[in-house]
């Protein structure tokens, strides 16, 4: 089946702990195989919030 062409970007948000561990199986299992997606990646974690 060929993947569907997402033609805007979509920001990737991630978290700490179990919203990392959650969004990384969505990613994985729902949105890569059936998706030709532009992801943007955006770390907010407790460690990089203030940056």
């Amino acid at each position: 089946m060929a993947k569907i062409k997402v033609t805007n970007p979509v920001v990737e948000m991630d978290g700490d702990e179990m919203t990392r561990i959650i969004w990384q199986w969505i990613r994985e299992r729902l949105i890569l195989p059936y998706l030709d997606i532009d992801l943007k990646y955006y770390d907010l974690s407790i460690e990089k919030r203030d940056e």
